[in-house]
């Protein structure tokens, strides 16, 4: 692990690079200030020499012209202000007629006449160690050739001294410019050992971040590329080689879990930044398959134009989370949980709910929370939560329905807590199959009201309708049993017996059918009833049979309950009169009726009807509450409706009824236990 990037004023390479530079530009200076002083003194030695050129051709023009005005002219004391130039005149044969012209020179003359076959022209001749500039004009009316010759240094004077200014000048910045590289190179050579003494300790930090499990990066988010400026310990802190991922904030961004990116979207990606710096717990991809924990801290930074993101990362251990509590709660909760701000902003949530509703569900922190839900549901979950926010929530779970990863509405039972520390804390449980049960039973109770009620109804019906004719038969068949009895034989007595004695029971049974379909039926409202009257009452109603039959009936104080008193003094008149019934032959009935509280249904009271008959066996403790369920046919009369309406009874003061079944063979008589639900 190494230092990518440092300031630039303290890299140990960049500065040798840098000195390395300086060295090769000073080089390249120097060679094209002297390439430039070489071009510029050639360009004006050439102008020297095309000026003086011009000048002696010049010259010679005028003094062919002087000549063929005047052919016998001496053309040298024309030229006397000038003695350094010389001047001959040739024929078309090489004869000199005036002035002296070195044969040499002639000969270089003529060779120049045939090479350019021009009347005028100048050249360049060597005159010993001298270089001459000749100059000629030929006059072929006269058959003569001027010509004019002269030293070429003489003719240089002034480019000499204009090279020598030049020159010196050009030194100049050459020592100019030796003395400012050889400045900078002993400047960035002393940075060069500061910069090596900070390397040292940049790696001795460097060492130390790295046995703490630290990483830093930072880039630029004006970089369209957005590639990393710096980056200590980074891949390696995820134990990944150097190039195994990319130099740039995007594939730093891509390690993120979803959860972690979604919570980073803001100042990260889109770089909106609420606080310069920010610090949380995020997840990063180690491998395809595994996450690690750490603590992140970014800072945003602006000089001048410049924006910088520099982003920390410190490996914890589980135990050691630094973050804030509702982070750590999300994290490791199993259940569907989300955290809001004290404005409804969703600002995390944990993975089980990602789980349940996809990945996408992420895309939703730093919005409303309400999107969370069916739009149907959003204006309730609304007034929860500022309900929750204002204290007046009372604790209880609310159902609200979201969008699984597949579509489907799932039902969610929240239950929400706080705020603490300005965030309110929400965990749910999935409660779909139990709504979708719910709605079933409730269905299937409703339809199973319905046909109670139409079955009562018919019930009703029926046994009413039934009473007419049934009065009829049994008025006929006891106006014939007056009428005719003893007239006719025994036989038809006993026929007519048979009649009126059917009829009466069938009367009954109709009266008793009657009596438990009207029961419950009722929409009287429930008031306090003392049960010490409705039993007085019952009594009263036996009072007949409970002297003939010489029965005694105990009992302790009973309750005030809520009820309906006449289907409770119904309920304690069956109880009573079939206990006088099914009494043993020659022992006189004794009932106790006793009466606690229910030690099973906190709020309700249990009592115990006690008699001393024949008892029940209690392989029939369940047939006996069914409709027209008889025991003893023959034995005794009845209809078998009468523990069918006690049952009924019980259950619509939401208790209940059942034969007490352990009581011993050896303890004859049965006992009835049933409860009602007591005062509120």
């Amino acid at each position: 692990m190494f230092l990518t990037s440092i300031e630039p004023s303290l890299s140990r390479r960049g500065l040798s690079k840098l000195r390395k530079r300086l060295a090769a530009l000073t080089m390249t200076g120097m060679v094209i200030l002297l390439f430039s002083f070489f071009f510029i003194q050639k360009t004006l030695y050439d102008s020297a020499i095309d000026q003086a050129r011009a000048q002696m051709m010049a010259v010679t023009y005028h003094l062919s012209a002087v000549l063929a005005q005047n052919s016998t002219i001496d053309l040298q004391r024309v030229i006397d202000e000038n003695p350094d130039l010389s001047v001959g005149v040739l024929d078309n044969d090489r004869n000199q007629i005036n002035g002296t012209i070195p044969p040499h020179l002639v000969d270089d003359l003529f060779d120049e006449i045939d090479k350019q076959k021009a009347s005028r022209g100048s050249l360049l001749c060597m005159h010993g160690n001298t270089v001459m500039l000749l100059a000629y004009s030929i006059l072929p009316q006269l058959d003569r050739i001027v010509v004019t010759y002269i030293p070429r240094h003489i003719l240089l004077g002034n480019w000499r001294e204009a090279i020598m200014l030049h020159a010196s000048l050009f030194l100049i910045v050459l020592l100019i410019m030796a003395g400012l590289s050889v400045w900078l190179w002993q400047r960035l050579k002393r940075q060069h050992l500061r910069a090596a003494d900070l390397a040292e300790h940049f790696n001795d930090s460097e060492n130390t971040l790295s046995d703490c499990g630290c990483a830093i990066l930072s880039w630029s988010t004006k970089d369209p590329a957005g590639t990393l400026t710096s980056r200590l310990n980074w891949p390696e802190i995820l134990g990944l080689a150097f190039a195994d991922i990319k130099p740039t904030a995007e594939a730093f961004l891509s390690q993120l879990s979803d959860a972690s990116r979604a919570q980073l979207r803001a100042p990260l990606i889109e770089n909106r930044w609420q606080d310069k710096r920010i610090g949380t717990m995020v997840d990063l991809r180690t491998s395809a398959d595994q996450m690690q924990r750490f603590y992140l801290m970014a800072q945003h930074r602006t000089e001048e134009d410049a924006e910088t993101v520099t982003v920390l990362l410190l490996e914890t251990a589980p135990q050691q989370e630094l973050c804030h509590p509702f982070e750590t709660y999300l994290h490791h909760t199993p259940e569907p949980s989300i955290a809001l701000d004290t404005n409804g902003i969703l600002r995390g949530l944990s993975p089980a709910l990602a789980e349940l509703a996809g990945k996408q569900v992420y895309d939703l922190i730093g919005k409303p929370f309400e999107a969370l839900f069916l739009p149907e549901d959003r204006e309730m979950v609304r007034a929860s939560f500022m309900d929750q926010a204002s204290g007046e929530f009372q604790e209880s779970e609310l159902v609200f329905r979201i969008l699984d990863q597949r579509g489907e509405n799932r039902w969610l039972a929240w239950h929400g807590i706080g705020p603490f520390e300005g965030m309110t804390f929400s965990s749910a449980r999935d409660v779909t199959q139990f709504v979708e049960n719910a709605n079933k039973l409730r269905d299937t109770l409703d339809q199973l009201k319905r046909t109670n009620e139409d079955l009562e109804q018919f019930a009703y019906v029926a046994s009413h309708d039934l009473q007419q004719p049934l009065r009829m038969v049994a008025s006929y068949t006891q106006l014939l049993k007056r009428r005719y009895g003893g007239s006719l034989d025994q036989e038809a007595d006993e026929y007519i017996d048979y009649a009126v004695d059917g009829a009466k029971r069938m009367h009954k049974l109709i009266s008793h059918l009657l009596e438990y379909a009207k029961t419950g039926s009722s929409d009287d409202e429930m008031t306090q009833i003392d049960c010490n009257q409705v039993l007085n009452e019952a009594q009263a109603d036996l009072k007949a049979i409970i002297v003939q039959e010489q029965a005694t009936i105990t009992h302790n104080d009973l309750p005030v309950i809520n009820g309906d008193r006449i289907s409770l003094s119904r309920l304690f008149q069956n109880l009573l009169s079939n206990a006088i019934k099914y009494r043993r032959p020659g022992v006189p009935p004794h009932i106790d009726i006793r009466v606690i509280p229910d030690p099973e249904t906190p709020g309700f009271w249990r009592f115990s009807v006690r008699d001393n008959g024949i008892g029940i066996h209690p392989e029939h403790a369940q047939r006996i509450f069914r409709l027209f369920q008889r025991l003893h046919k023959d034995e005794f009369s009845g209809t078998g409706l009468g523990l069918s309406l006690c049952r009924k009874i019980a259950e619509q003061h939401g208790g209940r009824i059942w034969l007490d079944t352990s009581r011993p063979i050896t303890d004859p008589g049965a006992t009835f236990i049933f409860t009602l639900r007591g005062t509120l």
